[in-house]
């Protein structure tokens, strides 16, 4: 950049030398703004300002001048873009810090250009005189007439000096001093646009000699400039000016003894003087290593390519103790230095425009890595800093050589995931891919409850848009069977077709089809029973919602069920709900329900239980942690979700612990507790405590009682006295988000000796249960299940009721042989050895029935612990 400080003439400045941002404008872009019929191309490079304003008027330059400026470098400061504006009356009341947006951003849009314009025209003051008008025929040159000009410099810049008077601005004396130094040092050079032109000149600007190539050693460049500057204006500019971490304008008055208004002053004053050096013949040096900097690091680049770029940018300066790297960083002309970044522009419309079209970019295919650094480089990022642009960006990740759009959510993921694999997979396998911390169950939860998403085998899972058959679960699927061929088939038919399909055995299938549901008419053919509908309207939970544990109605008579929240809910699992409360919202077996709420939508759907979708987003809103304790309801088609005011817990009793606990934050007088507490869990006429204690008992809820019986029931106030008071009243099904994993030991088969002799010894039951002979025991095969048909022969002998035969388990359809799904245990027994699974599997399988509440054992294992098993499991009864 150039200005008055510089060698050439001061009548033979162009408008580049007023404004510096022009020269490294592009003129394929500031030519529809700048160029003029009446001014040679490219005017504003080597055309004298004194001919330019002769021939269009100053009026003219400016506004074309702010023009650009307002177009294309609105971020640069106005002591970088006029930063000879200081010089000017105009220039002394002016905040030379602000940017060119700020500058103009009280005036109307429309009048933007002329305010700008306003801070130009001042500039162009010492350029209204002895200029040539370019439309009229250029008179003869001659040696004398540039001698004369030369003669008249010296003597003007004399003069300026001697009327300045005393009290003018240091800025200004500066100006005149160095114009009267130019004089004297070059006495004899012509330097007018005339003799230029007659000797050929090609009017090069100052600093490009230097612009294109780094200084061996820049620190020796700045030591004019820092070696006079006294300890304000070494503070200001290590803590400040060129400081990573500025101080305050507080702290540094406070160091100096002075406002905070004369410390900014101090500042302004400094960074003035600073660009006044640049600009000075002494600072040309530097300012051509910025430059090159500037052109070799790009549009945007890191810290990092900025230190490594040379070797002492790592060196300090020693009078600022700072890296010499953070000194170009802050003075680079053209770049912003922001989070990291060097960038021409603004960093944050870089980042959405890089963000619009690598997402244009990954909606037609996932790209490879070579392909993203191709059209990052497009937007001016190099290689280099391509993997931290994305850091920065968001929202995307490299995964096998792809790149991914990585939303918020595990289902923007997983689907993200599965489009670049393009074939089904197993939950767990998605899980690895993912690799970002979200739990299986988490995963499980929202990809079950996403339309998405389809499950195409027993845990194969993959997107709806691919199409295929769904895995629905044997029962559904075999309904789907039957009205695919009318109504009617044969059951070796669907056998054959199910397990060709999908991952089931034909056992499984066949224990599915003598299940009620389905009616055998004739010999080998089977169609739907009339009198079943899965999922019905009129379904009867086995508890209603007043006899569900944590479900409380508020005096409008809602019910309310309280989550009690934990790290899965925050970050974004799905739970499951109790059936008792997903049926009073009117959700049935095999149904969906579709709610909104203040951020966003959730669905709750019923397969093998009732579960909700992620509530993280309203959780975020209310400021939700991890303890807290939620209360949700529906009603007209919304979810509505309250969480009661903090309380400070030590100051709460355990009787108001346990109210907050049933949505009570107010104060209840003791006359008054039976009533209010019997209400919020269904009984409308309680008068005594004894009633709600026995009613909280029977719905299971135990964090209530422990609370409650120091005062109401001093005998049962000990855990173990609780533990064995509610010794079988287990969870209702469905509520297995919180549900406590019934404890048995495992049966021991050494413990009790042989098992033939352990089931003979056993009398027979008065009463047998007709399923165990009509639909399982037929089944069972002597030669592959003899333990397992001795187990059933002995069960239906001691009157238990019969069990779901061939059971499964949650999506992942893990089998049972035989399952008792009933509110005071879950049993189920499995082979030792299934299906030709492996140990391995087993050991899965078993896993996933104890953390869902249920006791697991095989067949051979059971049988030896007959007694265990005869106490677990309820008595058939005539009729049940």
């Amino acid at each position: 950049m150039s200005g008055l400080n510089d060698s050439k003439s001061p009548f033979c400045i162009a408008l580049v030398d007023l404004l510096p941002a022009l020269r490294w404008g592009d003129p394929r872009q500031l030519g529809p703004l700048l160029e003029d019929p009446r001014l040679p191309e490219t005017w504003w490079n080597d055309t004298s300002l004194n001919d330019v304003t002769a021939t269009i008027g100053a009026e003219e330059v400016a506004h074309r001048a702010a023009q650009a400026l307002r177009a294309h470098w609105p971020y640069l400061t106005l002591g970088v873009a006029l930063p000879n504006l200081c010089f000017c009356p105009e220039g002394q009341g002016t905040d030379l810090s602000v940017t060119i947006e700020q500058a103009v951003s009280d005036a109307a849009t429309e009048e933007e250009v002329e305010a700008l314009a306003g801070l130009v025209q001042p500039l162009l003051r010492p350029f209204l005189m002895s200029g040539r008008n370019l439309m009229e025929p250029a008179p003869a040159a001659s040696h004398e007439t540039a001698e004369e000009t030369d003669q008249d410099a010296r003597s003007l810049a004399d003069t300026l000096v001697r009327l300045i008077p005393a009290d003018a601005a240091p800025a200004i004396r500066a100006a005149a001093d160095t114009l009267r130094a130019w004089a004297q040092e070059h006495p004899e050079e012509n330097s007018s646009t005339s003799t230029r032109a007659a000797e050929g000149e090609t009017g090069a600007t100052p600093g490009a000699e230097t612009g294109s190539a780094l200084l061996e050693v820049p620190l020796n460049a700045l030591e004019s400039l820092i070696s006079d500057w006294n300890e304000r204006q070494l503070s200001v500019a290590a803590g400040r000016t060129f400081g990573q971490n500025r101080i305050s304008l507080e702290s540094l008055g406070e160091q100096f003894g002075v406002s905070r208004e004369r410390a900014r002053q101090i500042q302004v004053e400094l960074e003035k003087k600073i660009q006044l050096w640049l600009h000075s013949g002494a600072g040309q040096p530097f300012l051509g290593h910025l430059l090159a900097v500037q052109e070799l690091l790009g549009p945007v680049a890191t810290e990092t390519e900025l230190r490594e770029l040379h070797p002492v940018h790592e060196i300090a300066v020693p009078a600022l103790g700072l890296p010499l790297w953070q000194l170009i960083a802050s003075l680079l002309p053209d770049r912003t230095w922001t989070s990291g970044w060097l960038v021409e522009g603004d960093l944050d419309e870089r980042i959405e425009q890089a963000r619009a079209e690598l997402t244009r970019r990954c909606s037609q295919s996932a790209p490879v890595w070579a392909e993203v650094v191709e059209l990052l480089a497009e937007l001016g990022i190099r290689e280099a800093a391509a993997e931290e642009w994305l850091l920065a960006v968001k929202g995307f990740r490299v995964t096998e050589g792809h790149l991914l759009p990585w939303g918020r959510s595990v289902n923007d993921r997983a689907e993200a995931v599965l489009m670049l694999v393009g074939r089904p997979l197993a939950m767990e396998d998605l899980l690895a891919r993912l690799d970002d911390g979200t739990a299986l169950a988490s995963l499980r939860n929202q990809i079950q409850t996403d339309d998405r998403f389809i499950r195409r085998d027993r845990d194969l899972y993959g997107l709806r848009t691919w199409g295929g058959v769904e895995y629905l679960g044997i029962r559904d699927m075999i309904t789907r069977e039957l009205e695919s061929v009318g109504g009617e088939a044969k059951s070796e038919d669907i056998i054959t077709s199910l397990c060709s399909q999908f991952d089931v055995s034909d056992k499984s299938v066949r224990a599915y089809l003598a299940a009620p549901e389905f009616e055998r008419f004739k010999r080998g053919w089977i169609r739907v029973a009339a009198s079943t509908e899965t999922g019905s309207s009129d379904y009867q939970p086995r508890r209603d919602v007043a006899q569900t544990r944590r479900c409380f109605q508020t005096g409008q008579g809602t019910w309310w069920y309280r989550l009690d929240v934990n790290g899965e809910h925050l970050r974004g699992s799905g739970f499951t709900i109790p059936a008792g409360f997903a049926a009073h919202l009117g959700l049935t077996p095999g149904g969906r329900l579709e709610l909104s709420h203040d951020v966003g939508d959730i669905q709750l759907v019923w397969r093998n239980q009732p579960s909700c979708g992620s509530i993280r987003p309203l959780l975020e809103r209310m400021d939700v942690v991890e303890g807290d304790h939620v209360f949700v309801a529906a009603k007209d088609g919304r979810l509505k979700a309250l969480r009661l005011a903090d309380e400070p817990d030590l100051n709460l009793t355990d009787t108001q612990r346990a109210l907050r606990l049933m949505a009570l934050s107010g104060h209840v007088t003791e006359k008054d507790m039976p009533a209010v507490l019997g209400r919020r869990i269904g009984l409308t006429d309680a008068r005594a405590m004894d009633e709600v204690l026995a009613h909280l008992r029977i719905r299971g809820d135990k964090d209530i009682l422990e609370l409650l019986s120091e005062q109401y029931e001093p005998e049962l106030s000990s855990t173990a006295a609780l533990d064995e008071e509610l010794n079988v009243q287990a969870t209702p099904a469905g509520d297995l988000n919180s549900a406590p994993t019934p404890q048995h030991s495992a049966p021991n088969p050494q413990s009790t000796g042989n098992t033939d002799n352990a089931a003979k010894q056993l009398a027979k039951a008065d009463f047998r249960d007709p399923a165990w002979d009509e639909v399982i025991i037929p089944l069972l095969t002597e030669d592959s299940e003899a333990d397992l048909l001795r187990l059933a022969q002995t069960l239906a002998n001691q009157g238990k009721s019969a069990p779901v035969f061939g059971f499964e388990l949650g999506e992942d359809g893990w089998q049972a042989d035989f399952a008792w799904d009933h509110d005071t245990a879950k049993v189920a027994v499995a082979l030792a050895a299934q299906d030709g699974h492996t140990e391995s599997e087993a050991e899965s399988r078993d896993l996933a029935y104890r953390a869902a509440g249920w006791t697991i054992h095989s067949d051979t294992d059971w049988l030896a612990h007959l007694d265990e098993l005869l106490a677990l499991l309820p008595d058939a009864t005539p009729g049940s």
